[in-house]
């Protein structure tokens, strides 16, 4: 991914823009922007055959070898006031090549997202988080099941019961005011309501980092981030 991305773009996609209420037409904004920076030790590497690919995909088939994820952080805010519907479009977080197609993945509280298996083996999704457990069951290869994320918590810690190197992480978020961002990218979080917050730059593998941010209206505020450790 290269350049800024951008938030309303998303939301536009999705059928859904946020409201901003403020009494007496649209509350006053701004936007943020900076650049991800990690200079934390990389993941190790698993290979197909080490992470269960092996058994049903040929490593040298380079349909095989697309089962790499990218790294991807998710940056959002705290505690930023309005009424944000969720979007009407579904979310979705499929299983392909034994694993999930992203290692993380940021909704609006209330989101639908959907569980498709594209396998040639049965799957069986669940999470045990306290606000948003599910329990997909046995699934074989084209089903789909949906889960709609009724409340927000960091991170709802998905699963496959089958498979036991699956693993996902979906943040389930107050506001629509996040990105996603892979290391080195800049990005840009536009139409923010005027006051101070928390940000929050989220990966499953390296150490979260929060900073406070202060977003002025018709200004962009810079902050940008590093991760420097990994999670103990």
């Amino acid at each position: 991914m290269k350049g800024p991305v951008h938030l309303f773009a998303l939301f536009l996609l999705a059928g859904a823009v946020p409201a901003l209420s403020s009494g007496s037409g649209i509350a006053p904004t701004g936007a943020l922007t900076g650049t991800l920076t990690v200079t934390a030790p990389p993941r190790p590497k698993v290979s197909a055959a080490n992470s269960g690919n092996g058994l049903f995909y040929d490593e040298d088939d380079s349909s095989a070898t697309r089962h790499v994820l990218p790294e991807e952080v998710v940056v959002y805010l705290e505690n930023v006031p309005g009424n944000y519907p969720p979007p009407k479009q579904h979310v979705q977080l499929d299983q392909k090549f034994l694993q999930f197609t992203h290692r993380v993945l940021p909704v609006l509280k209330g989101t639908m997202v959907d569980f498709t298996n594209h396998d040639p083996v049965y799957h069986n999704v669940f999470s045990n988080s306290h606000m948003n457990a599910f329990d997909l069951g046995r699934r074989g290869k084209g089903q789909k099941a949906y889960v709609k994320m009724l409340k927000a918590e960091v991170p709802v810690n998905v699963y496959c019961e089958i498979h036991a190197s699956m693993k996902s992480d979906i943040l389930v978020l107050e506001n629509p005011f996040f990105v996603t961002v892979s290391p080195g990218d800049k990005f840009k979080i536009e139409g923010i309501p005027a006051g101070t917050y928390r940000l929050v730059a989220w990966h499953d593998y390296w150490k979260p980092v929060e900073k406070e941010v202060t977003i002025e209206k018709g200004t962009t505020t810079q902050a940008s981030i590093t991760l420097n450790e990994v999670q103990k």
